[in-house]
């Protein structure tokens, strides 16, 4: 069986995909968990946690170009990972 080498620029662009797609994952689940803890009456703790997550979007558009500035994303990474966290 042949093993695929990736070039570093190839490397980067599947990693700079797989970091958007990650944070995207996350942020949708701190989004959740700020909506418990603002029912549960820790309207402070949700407020920290919907700050995370605007700093997250920031970061993300900081990789988008980072993403862009290399050609987008690799050929080998189209494809959304799921990453599954238990309760």
């Amino acid at each position: 069986m042949t093993e695929k080498h990736y070039s570093d620029l190839e490397k980067l662009q599947m990693l700079l995909t797989h970091w958007l797609q990650h944070n995207e994952s996350h942020g949708s689940e701190y989004l959740k968990w700020a909506e418990v803890a603002r029912e549960d009456g820790h309207a402070t703790t949700a407020e920290f946690i919907e700050q995370a997550v605007d700093l997250l979007k920031k970061a993300d558009e900081s990789l988008v170009k980072a993403l862009e500035s290399v050609g987008g994303p690799g050929q080998e990474h189209q494809h959304h990972h799921h990453h599954h966290h238990h309760d």
